[in-house]
């Protein structure tokens, strides 16, 4: 909309594999020293291009997450289920886990997170859903889930939007970065598998 011809805002949903400076109308609208889109996605990521911070967290089936023994390409998700954009890309999220489970080189893992330290209590964390289980039986698939029950893996992670997906290589290092999936008009992620092959051949 606007005037003819004008500049339409440019929205921060792209893949990208390193930080480039954000363009005009960018702006730091929650005083985190982020720059955002109009909608708040952040145009660059901090740890693009640097080693995953090192972490252990349980997950939800019991077992221990280790960051330290990736040593296969791994997509990762940071989301939660109290957030309405990760439950729209929920779908996509069953798909593409599918995908990935196809690849015997790349996994995939979830990390669940609250929309921060505040607001990881136990009647918010799962929103609506009140338990992950109930989000898995409502949304019709289930992937593995590492937890993050107060915020501190959100924080280390330095997670400014969710959802957020990081591609990781098996020497730890982020080498790609993307927010929504539901946001592609088309085939989301089909075009997210061919980012990640893409970052592949050039590692």
């Amino acid at each position: 909309s606007g005037a003819p011809g004008a500049a339409q805002p440019v929205k921060a949903t792209g893949f990208l594999t390193k930080n480039t400076p954000p363009p005009e109308g960018a702006a730091d609208t929650r005083g985190d020293g982020v720059l955002r889109d109009a909608e708040g996605r952040p145009f660059a990521y901090a740890l693009l291009g640097q080693k995953l911070p090192a972490f252990t967290a349980s997950m939800a089936d019991g077992s221990t997450f280790d960051s330290s023994k990736i040593d296969r390409w791994t997509v990762i998700d940071v989301w939660g289920a109290w957030c309405g954009d990760c439950v729209a890309d929920g779908p996509y999220v069953g798909a593409l886990s599918r995908a990935i489970d196809a690849d015997p080189d790349l996994d995939f893992v979830s990390i669940h997170v609250p929309a921060s330290r505040a607001r990881a209590t136990p009647d918010q964390i799962f929103g609506q859903y009140g338990s992950l289980e109930a989000y898995f039986d409502a949304a019709g698939y289930t992937v593995p889930v590492v937890l993050d029950p107060d915020g501190s893996l959100r924080e280390t992670l330095q997670i400014s939007w969710t959802p957020t997906y990081l591609v990781v290589s098996p020497d730890g290092i982020v080498r790609g970065f993307r927010t929504d999936l539901s946001v592609d008009q088309d085939q989301p992620v089909k075009s997210f598998i061919q980012d990640i092959a893409r970052v592949r051949g050039e590692v």
